[in-house]
């Protein structure tokens, strides 16, 4: 029984989402060859305060889950880690 899970920035839409465990299911069941009951997807929203990278988090850089489910980069710019 595959268990997948995902770690989201909060603020995609139920469409998205649904969308999403629909096609995963799909691939999971076409590659290993289980039945679609078989397969468990599990959903984790955060915070734009409960993910950082370099020690800044999501909201400090004002990143959320954008209009079209893309979430803009969370690398650091050289110039924003020597501020």
């Amino acid at each position: 029984m595959p268990i997948i899970q995902f770690n989201l920035l909060e603020g995609r839409s139920n469409e998205m989402k649904r969308e999403l465990a629909r096609r995963v299911t799909e691939t999971v069941t076409d590659v290993l060859g289980v039945k679609p009951e078989q397969v468990r997807i599990l959903i984790h929203e955060m915070g734009g305060h409960d993910f950082s990278v370099a020690g800044v988090t999501a909201a400090d850089r004002g990143q959320t889950a954008n209009g079209n489910g893309a979430c803009p980069d969370a690398t650091p710019k050289r110039e924003e880690l020597n501020s």
